[in-house]
């Protein structure tokens, strides 16, 4: 996952929500693989708790031998709508 393209910089830390004592440098900062997107942040809560994966992530990122494509076309429109449902 942070092999992902960075799609769109937030500047800053945030909390970590289960643990306040840790913060996440650019947490809300989006990056791809060209089809998905994921928050910063998801990372750090995969790393450090045992939280959920979608089955369909997990399909395509081993489909992908856990490279990701570097597709990434950020003019994309779904990009834009994609981006929009974050914030």
């Amino acid at each position: 996952m942070r092999a992902g393209t960075p799609i769109f910089d937030v500047a800053g830390d945030i909390t970590d929500l289960l643990d306040p004592a840790k913060s996440i440098r650019s947490g809300p900062s989006l990056v791809s693989d060209g089809e998905w997107i994921w928050r910063v942040d998801s990372i750090h809560y995969l790393e450090n708790y045992a939280v959920e994966i979608p089955a369909e992530f997990l399909e395509h990122v081993r489909g992908l031998n856990y490279q990701p494509s570097g597709g990434v076309d950020v003019a994309d429109p779904r990009f834009d709508a994609a981006i929009a449902t974050y914030f």
